[in-house]
This record gives C-alpha cells, sequence and structure tokens, in this order.
C-alpha cells in the first residue's frame, strides 16, 4: 500500500520554516532495485539487480517490464547494475552497465546501448568489455554519466585490490569512452589501456557532473572506514590500496603505505566510520532552489540521505537529512520533475518520491 509521510521542515531542512516535505513511494515491493534514469517529468526507468528494467509512471504509478534486457551474472554484488538514458534526434537511448556472463561462471563489467521504443530494448551493442574476467562477486563499480558524447563509468576492484594500480587493467578505474562505441584513447597515463581515465579506486558507487563547471564527482566504498568523496580529473591516481583512511575488515590492521603519498590524490571528505555511499547527484535548478549546487549521497549501511554544500570544491556544509527511515539507500537522482528520487535496495526494495508540499 502507497504511504506518505509529512514532516515539518523546520525540523528537517532548517533553512525552510514551517513548511513541509512530502515522501512518498511510487512504486510496489520490487526486490534490489539498482540504478535510475529519468525518461520525462511523468516517467523514469529503473533496474532490478537480476536482470530486468522497468518503465514507471511516477504519478499513476503504472509499472511495465522492458523487453530485451541482457542476460547478467545476478551473484553477489553483480548483476543488471546502473543505467542512463538521453534523446536524440526523436531516438530513446538506452545505456546498461552489468556484470556480463563468461563462461565457466565467471563475469567481466560491461556497458551496453539499445534503443528504446515501444517498451522494448533493441539494436543492442556491446560499448565495453573489462578485461578483467573474474568469479568474484565483489566490487563491480558500475556507475555511469553521460557528458556530451562521452560516457564515463567506473569499475571496481573486482576484490583484487593491487589491480587498481595497474594501468593494463581496467578494475580500480575510472573510465571515458565515445558513445557511439567508436574507439578512443584518452591518453590519461603513459602506456595505459585508451579507455583508462583515472585509476586507484576501490569501489565507486556513485558518479555525477557539475555541468556548471565541468566538474566530475566521485565516490566510493572504503573498506572498515575510509569512504571517499573525490573530485574526478584525468590521468589523477586515488591511491587504492597504497593509500587509504581504511583498515582491514575485523583485525583492523594497516593497509598499504598510510593515508598520503606523493603523486596520489587525497578525497575531499572521508567518512570514518563508513556509511556504505550509494549514489549521487550534483542538484541544479530543481524544486528544492536553496539546494542547488549541492551534492546529494546515499548511504547503504544506516539508510542516510546526506547533503553537502559545496565552495571552491570544499564541502562548506554538512547535513544529514535522515537515516534508517527506508532502508538501504542504493541511487539518488533528480528528475525532470524538479523532485528527487531514491531507491532501496533490499528484498522489499521501493522508489521514494521527495517534493515539497503545497
Amino acid at each position: 500500500m502507497n504511504f506518505i509521510f509529512y514532516v515539518l521542515l523546520f525540523t528537517l531542512y532548517p533553512f525552510i520554516v514551517q513548511s513541509q516535505i512530502k515522501l512518498e513511494k511510487v512504486t510496489p515491493k520490487i526486490s534490489n532495485l539498482w540504478g535510475i534514469a529519468t525518461i520525462n517529468k511523468d516517467e523514469i526507468l529503473v533496474t532490478q539487480r537480476s536482470g530486468n528494467v522497468y518503465r514507471l509512471n511516477v504519478f499513476n504509478k503504472n509499472i511495465i517490464k522492458i523487453e530485451g534486457a541482457p542476460k547478467v551474472y545476478n551473484s553477489g554484488q553483480g548483476g543488471l547494475l546502473d543505467i542512463a538514458f538521453e534523446k536524440e534526434n526523436n531516438v530513446q537511448r538506452v545505456f546498461l552497465c552489468l556484470s556480463k556472463v563468461i563462461p565457466s561462471n565467471k563475469s567481466s563489467t560491461a556497458i551496453h546501448s539499445y534503443n528504446l521504443k515501444n517498451n522494448k530494448l533493441t539494436n543492442e551493442k556491446v560499448m565495453f568489455i573489462s578485461n578483467k574476467i573474474s568469479s568474484s562477486g565483489r566490487h563491480f563499480g558500475c556507475r555511469l554519466a553521460i557528458k556530451n558524447e562521452f560516457i564515463f563509468a567506473t569499475l571496481g576492484d573486482r576484490g583484487a585490490r593491487d589491480d587498481s594500480q595497474n594501468n593494463k587493467n581496467h578494475s580500480g578505474s575510472i573510465i571515458k569512452i565515445l558513445k557511439n562505441g567508436n574507439n578512443y584513447n584518452n591518453k590519461a597515463f603513459k602506456n595505459a589501456l585508451p579507455e583508462i581515465f583515472s585509476v586507484g579506486h576501490r569501489n565507486p558507487q556513485g558518479l555525477s557532473f557539475d555541468l556548471t563547471k565541468n566538474i566530475l564527482w566521485a565516490h566510493e566504498h572504503g573498506p572498515q572506514g575510509g569512504d571517499e568523496l573525490n573530485l574526478i580529473q584525468s590521468g589523477k591516481n586515488y591511491g587504492w590500496p597504497v593509500i587509504t583512511y581504511g583498515v582491514n575488515y575485523i583485525i583492523g590492521t594497516k593497509i598499504g603505505e598510510g593515508t598520503k603519498k606523493k603523486g596520489m590524490e587525497q578525497p575531499i571528505f572521508t567518512w570514518i566510520p563508513s556509511i556504505g555511499t550509494s549514489g549521487l547527484t550534483f542538484i541544479s535548478g530543481n524544486t528544492f532552489t536553496k539546494w542547488d549546487n549541492n551534492l546529494l549521497i546515499g548511504g547503504l549501511k544506516n539508510g542516510h540521505l546526506i547533503r553537502v554544500a559545496l565552495k571552491e570544491n570544499r564541502i562548506l556544509e554538512y547535513e544529514e537529512i535522515f537515516q534508517n527511515r527506508f532502508g538501504r539507500i542504493r541511487d539518488v537522482r533528480i528528475g525532470k520533475d524538479g523532485n528527487i528520487y531514491l531507491l532501496t535496495d533490499e528484498s522489499n526494495g521501493k522508489l521514494i518520491r521527495l517534493s515539497l508540499a503545497n
């Protein structure tokens, strides 16, 4: 059954007095939702990790299963993960980041593109396949961001730490490829794979552009402690596993050489303990005008929704909007209607809309 929460904004958002926010569930229970892409002011696409794509009208709640989704390696953290959408010359295009099935019960992170027509994915094109083939069910990354003719994507280390410092391995990197599928060489590092844009990542779970300043933001999971928010630049090394603010699970021992090293980037912000960052969106020109040019960040561990205000690429304000209200927040996006949408990644997963009540 649908539910609506009304909360006085002066208790939740101190900058608006005597107003209200409406928090509304807009999907039936769907397990392990993962990614959101907006089509128009009324409709969005969501992915389900087991391998489904759904088209949802966020106002009348009508939901349609899209035909033609690819077969995926649905194991551990793998499956059908992020999704991006764009419309060009009246052609609707969908990009999927997924764990591609490889023989002998293995997988590789891949990006496929499709045309969306009559609720079917057609004209499949395999745009990218990571050269890391693994039976591991961990650390796929798989967040997408589009800018002009390029797609950026995060790739986790698949549980093999040292691969993040190997420029001949896609694992533990952020890549930049052409969205038409043609070859492109970033030339970000000497003797590196052409798709690699940055290296030294563990498991990036958020990726979003500030198009007003041409800045790419990402966050990633640390080990035990040490989740990071980073400003991503071409040719930069973000340190994992040589430097980190986290420690080994359970035993708490040191990882790598410490927290700083020349030639490796420092995070803009670090969470200790970790919150399991997941989902990231840059706010610009939406209903919540007081949050323009802020970042919204989801959290898996305690269901956080966090807002950070930025100035000169540093955090000016940090606000924990809520935690443990809906469950594990997997994705955070701004809809074309100006409202905020959250996905929860659980057996009874749901899509939540945040809007200002009249």
